[in-house]
């Protein structure tokens, strides 16, 4: 009997696993020029790509633009706004490999499901901007000190707008005499974010003035992984 009871627990667990459909948004589909990016200028509004809606704003009257563009510019090296679309990535230069690019302004970065999703993994490094901007300072903050941090936090929510949980990531991090900015994609683990309809990003930073955030609000994305039923 115990065997037998084994057994079905043992298929149950195959069915209920083969149930779920494993999905990777790599955004190559995304269709771009070689150094090239798209932030939203059509009016689209939003990008969809599998099961997922990335959100875009851009305003025509002033050429800006939040929420989320897609890139596959390589240049590492030219600080400051002009090249915000770039990620910043150490190793070999990829021209053909497409990724998001953040730009968060309160909860406008964001990715809604069309249907509940179990995250599992996402990877992301700093934009070329903040990156340099973190290193060196620039015209708007300054440069990264001992104790220092950028932060970036992923809150996942339910159809109810219920919040389910939430991961963290530091994309700089001088605590406790430590000098880390990420340099290459990450991966993150977010299967604690399990059937969630909406994620959203935001960015804190221990270098603040008057007008709130000084570090760049930007982070780069790639490969996020799902399932679902």
């Amino acid at each position: 009997a115990l065997a037998l009871m084994a057994l079905v627990i043992t298929l149950s667990s195959c069915t209920e696993k083969d149930d779920f459909t494993t999905e990777v948004i790599d955004f190559q589909s995304v269709a771009l020029e070689p150094d090239s990016y798209w932030n939203g200028s059509d009016g689209a509004g939003e990008m969809v790509l599998g099961m997922a809606s990335f959100n875009n704003s851009y305003d025509s009257d002033w050429g800006a633009w939040s929420g989320f563009a897609f890139s596959n510019v390589t240049d590492t090296q030219t600080a400051g706004w002009g090249n915000q679309y770039s990620a910043y990535v150490a190793s070999e230069p990829n021209g053909s490999n497409n990724y998001a690019v953040s730009y968060v302004t309160g909860t406008v970065a964001n990715i809604t499901f069309f249907t509940a999703v179990n995250l599992q993994s996402v990877k992301i490094t700093n934009s070329t901007y903040a990156y340099h901007s973190i290193l060196n300072g620039d015209e708007y903050n300054r440069k990264f000190e001992d104790g220092d941090w950028f932060l970036l936090t992923i809150v996942g929510f339910n159809s109810d707008e219920e919040i389910l949980g939430q991961e963290t990531f530091y994309l700089a991090d001088f605590r406790n005499s430590a000098s880390v900015v990420v340099d290459d994609w990450t991966k993150i683990d977010l299967r604690g974010l399990k059937g969630v309809t909406k994620i959203v990003f935001h960015l804190t930073s221990s270098d603040n003035g008057d007008w709130g955030m000084n570090t760049p609000a930007y982070f780069c994305m790639d490969d996020l992984v799902y399932t679902y039923m």
